[in-house]
């Protein structure tokens, strides 16, 4: 599970950057759009990150105590 952290830390902002880079295409706002793109996806990668820690801190209390 802690495997998929590196991963979500590199695809997250790229998802949002080219998701980004596709609205700015379409509206004309460059490159404002692809900067929030890349924020999004990097708060959404830290969010998912705290929240595989939280699970794989509560499975290994549950492993100490059981």
């Amino acid at each position: 599970m802690l495997l998929a952290i590196p991963s979500l830390l590199i695809v997250s902002p790229l998802v949002g950057f080219f998701l980004g880079r596709a609205a700015d295409h379409w509206l004309k706002t460059t490159p404002w759009l692809s900067l929030v793109g890349v924020f999004l996806g990097f708060a959404a990668a830290g969010r998912e990150t705290w929240l595989i820690v939280r699970k794989a801190q509560s499975e290994d209390q549950e492993s100490d105590s059981g």
